[in-house]
């Protein structure tokens, strides 16, 4: 579905993170698409394969008015022109302040985050909750004049922050609590889940009254994607024609996967309500009714169209030409890797290495996992603009031109 009639004003905006995978995108649509129009930044993309053919990002989004500014704690990569770079560190107050004294933002979009597979769980905690707590309150005012005034931040949380790792979610919807403590077994989603609620509770609470939300977008996948895509890919590409074949699991389980530029335009699209909603509170008229809020309030992203997992995985191999059909696939019962992938991690745990298979992974192979994103179509206007397909399209395109690029180089 295209939104390109839509305009959007957004000021002054600053994307924390913004050298990041998703801060990336986030900027590249604020900049309306130089990724597109600048062959200095274009995306590595395949080229004389009909597969890979899809339509232009910038000619079915909207058009963006901003001036757009990035901080992250090194921006010598993923820098687009039209935009300002600024190092800095988001755990201190005095980096922030000398950032927001140069940008002065009307709008902060906070992406910065370490890396889930990292599992440094100090530094999880230091940048998810303590660099959000810093950085929220630096916006706000509340750590001294910098010479302008903040009006909306947008967080950028996860959908795990409602997820145990074990359950299935069906069709999950906001309302369903945070999960942490004994019941939360992955760290990243207890950090995430703290700095959400920190941020949603700063809502108008800072000298400037400035407004907050939160975007907690499920299965990330596209160009420049480091995780989902590339582990699966990498996996399609290694693997013997007859480990492909094997299946966790009956493949009867939803799962979520978005593209990344849906989350991107979702982050938009909150930040642009977010100064709707300030300007209403300035001008005293009154803030929106409880069912049309969007400050103090967390939204699920998706791409709205659930797939089977292994109808997924097997669309991503079948694009690097390692195709399994339905009828050769070898259903393995979940219960069964279950204990085999507990007796692997145990095992090589005492060497200090992870086994490819883990209980982890035959868990998230096998569940259901998807949310409800009616919240966001009602109170952000948000429906997803690329299709989940195109975004593995996307994704898997943007792996074997840049595989293919780095080889190039490396032969040089």
């Amino acid at each position: 579905m295209s939104a390109k009639s839509r305009n959007l004003e957004i000021g002054n905006v600053l994307v924390v993170g913004g050298c990041g995978f998703l801060g990336w995108h986030i900027v590249d649509h604020l900049l309306n698409f130089p990724s597109e129009t600048d062959p200095s930044v274009a995306l590595p993309k395949v080229t004389g394969d009909a597969r890979f053919d899809v339509p232009t990002l910038g000619s079915r989004f909207p058009n963006y008015k901003a001036n757009v500014s990035v901080v992250d704690l090194r921006t010598s990569n993923n820098r687009l022109p039209g935009a300002t770079y600024y190092d800095g560190d988001i755990t201190s107050v005095e980096s922030m302040l000398e950032v927001f004294r140069a940008v002065k933002p009307d709008v902060v979009i906070h992406t910065a985050t370490p890396s889930v597979l990292d599992g440094n769980k100090a530094l999880l905690h230091k940048v998810n909750v303590e660099g959000t707590n810093t950085l929220v309150r630096v916006a706000g005012g509340e750590h001294g004049d910098w010479g302008g005034k903040c009006k909306a931040f947008v967080y950028t949380s996860s959908s795990s922050v409602v997820h145990d790792t074990q359950s299935d979610l069906i069709n999950v919807d906001e309302e369903w609590p945070l999960i942490r403590g004994k019941r939360q077994k992955e760290y990243y989603s207890e950090t995430k889940a703290d700095a959400e609620e920190l941020v949603l509770k700063y809502n108008r609470q800072s000298p400037t009254g400035m407004v907050t939300t939160a975007i907690r977008p499920a299965g990330i996948l596209g160009e420049k994607d480091t995780t989902v895509t590339h582990k699966i890919l990498e996996h399609g590409s290694k693997a013997s024609s007859t480990v492909l074949k094997m299946q966790l699991g009956d493949n009867d389980n939803l799962f979520d996967f978005t593209y990344v530029g849906n989350i991107a335009y979702a982050h938009i699209l909150a930040a642009h309500r977010l100064l709707a909603t300030y300007n209403r509170y300035e001008s005293g008229q009154g803030g929106p009714l409880d069912h049309e809020r969007v400050d103090g309030e967390a939204f699920n992203i998706t791409n709205d169209s659930p797939i089977y997992f292994w109808d997924a995985t097997r669309a991503m191999w079948a694009l690097i030409d390692r195709i399994v059909e339905p009828n050769e696939v070898w259903a393995l019962p979940e219960g069964l890797l279950g204990v085999i992938g507990g007796i692997a991690e145990t095992v090589m745990g005492i060497f200090g290495k992870t086994p490819r298979l883990t209980q982890r992974m035959v868990r998230y192979s096998c569940m259901t996992r998807y949310y409800s994103i009616e919240k966001a179509k009602y109170r952000l206007a948000y429906l997803p603009v690329v299709p989940v397909d195109e975004g593995i399209t996307r994704a898997v395109g943007y792996v074997i031109q840049k595989q293919r690029e780095d080889e190039g180089k490396k032969s040089l």
